[in-house]
C-alpha cells in the first residue's frame, strides 16, 4: 500500500512543489543564468556549408541560438562562444572560423575556465559522414572525429556537460561520448542515416519560441527541449509524406543506450535532462546578504537532491520496487523540506 501512495506521490510531487511556490509567491520569473547558481558557458559550432544554401542555413542557426541563450536563458554573453564557416564583416562576436584547429582552441580555452559547478553545452550546426568505423563532422579544411571530439570533452571538467550533434549520420558520437553527468544528443539514430537533418531547425525553434515549455509552469529543461524539436521533427516527415530518414536520440546515464523521445521514460532515460535547466525560476529574495549565505546553500542543495532523483530514476530497473520507492520517498522529502525553508525566507523578507 505505502508503495503505490509513494507511486503516486512520485509522479504528482514536483509539479506540486511548482504549484506550491508559485501560489505562496515564493518564486517568480527571473532573467538568471541557466542554472541560476552555476555558470553556464556554450560553445557553438558552424559546419562546412559546401554551398551558400547550407552555408546561409548553417550561419543562422548559430546566430539565432546565440540570441536565445543570452536574451531568453541569461547566459553570459561572454560565455556563449560562435565559430562559423565564415567570418562576416558585421558581426563581431563569431570569435574565429571553425577550422580544426580553431575548435581545439576554444576547447582549450573552456578547459581553462570551467569547474565542477559549471555547465557547458556543445552545439554543432552542419554535416556529419560515417565511414563505418567513424563519424564526422564536416568542418572548412580538415573534420574532426567522434573519437577527437570525445578527447576535447575530456578535457573540460565541468559539473554537467550537454553536447548536440544536428548533424546527419551523427548517432556515433553518442557512443564515442557517453559518460556520467553528460547528455548526448544527435539528429540519427545510426550513422547510416546520411540524408539532410531537419532536427536542427526545430530544435532552434524550441530555443527560440517558449512554446517548448511543455507543462507551461516557468521552467525550461533540456528534456522539454528535446522532446519539442523531435515531435515537430516526427510531424515534418508525418505531414510531408515522407518516409523518415533521422530519429533524434537523447542519452543521459552513460551506459550508451539512446532513446527517441517517446521511448525514454519506459527505458529510465532522459531524468537527468528533465532535471537540467535552461531557464527556470529563483528564490524572489530582496536581501543580498541572505542570498549570498542561506538562499545560495538552500539552491545548490535543491540542485543536488534532483540530480540524485534522477540519478535514482535511471537506477530503477536495478532496484527492488520497496527499496527504489523508499529512497525516492526520502529524496522528493528532502526536496520539499528545501522547499518550505526557501518560502520561511520570504517571509520573513
Amino acid at each position: 500500500m505505502k508503495i503505490k501512495i509513494i507511486k503516486h506521490i512520485s509522479k504528482l510531487v514536483l509539479q506540486s512543489l511548482v504549484v506550491f511556490a508559485m501560489v505562496t509567491g515564493l518564486f517568480i520569473p527571473g532573467h538568471i543564468s541557466a542554472q541560476g547558481i552555476f555558470t553556464s558557458y556554450a560553445l557553438l559550432i558552424g559546419g562546412a556549408g559546401w554551398s551558400e544554401e547550407y552555408s546561409t542555413k548553417y550561419q543562422k542557426y548559430l546566430f539565432d541560438t546565440r540570441k536565445a541563450l543570452i536574451d531568453k536563458f541569461g547566459f553570459p554573453e561572454k560565455n556563449v562562444i560562435v565559430l562559423a564557416e565564415t567570418r562576416p564583416n558585421d558581426v563581431n562576436y563569431v570569435v574565429a572560423t571553425s577550422e580544426a584547429e580553431n575548435v581545439k582552441a576554444q576547447f582549450a580555452e573552456l578547459a581553462k575556465k570551467v569547474t565542477p559547478k559549471d555547465y557547458v553545452y556543445i552545439i554543432l550546426f552542419g554535416h556529419g559522414s560515417f565511414d563505418g568505423k567513424e563519424a564526422k563532422f564536416n568542418l572548412p579544411g580538415r573534420d574532426l572525429t567522434d573519437t577527437e571530439y570525445a578527447e576535447l570533452v575530456k578535457q573540460l571538467k565541468a559539473g554537467r556537460i550537454i553536447f548536440i550533434n544536428t548533424s546527419q549520420s551523427s548517432f556515433p558520437f553518442i557512443e564515442k561520448l557517453s559518460a556520467p553527468n553528460r547528455i548526448i544528443i544527435t539528429a540519427t539514430k545510426s550513422g547510416t542515416e546520411r540524408i539532410e537533418t531537419c532536427f536542427p531547425e526545430f530544435l532552434v525553434e524550441a530555443l527560440v519560441n517558449m512554446a517548448s515549455d511543455l507543462d507551461k509552469n516557468g521552467d525550461v529543461s533540456l528534456l522539454e527541449i528535446f522532446t519539442y524539436a523531435s515531435d515537430k521533427t516526427n510531424l515534418w516527415y508525418e505531414q510531408s509524406n515522407h518516409l523518415a530518414t533521422e530519429h533524434p536520440q537523447l542519452e543521459d546515464t552513460g551506459d550508451k543506450n539512446s532513446f527517441r523521445a517517446s521511448e525514454l521514460e519506459k527505458n529510465d532515460e532522459g531524468h537527468l535532462a528533465a532535471m537540467t535547466f535552461l531557464k527556470r525560476r529563483t528564490a524572489a529574495i530582496t536581501s543580498s546578504a541572505v542570498l549570498d549565505s542561506t538562499v545560495i546553500r538552500l539552491l545548490q542543495e535543491q540542485e543536488t537532491v534532483e540530480q540524485d532523483i534522477a540519478e535514482l530514476k535511471s537506477q530503477k530497473a536495478k532496484l527492488r520496487e520497496d527499496v527504489y520507492y523508499s529512497r525516492l520517498e526520502a529524496l522528493l522529502i528532502h526536496l520539499a523540506k528545501i522547499t518550505q525553508e526557501l518560502e520561511k525566507i520570504k517571509k520573513d523578507f
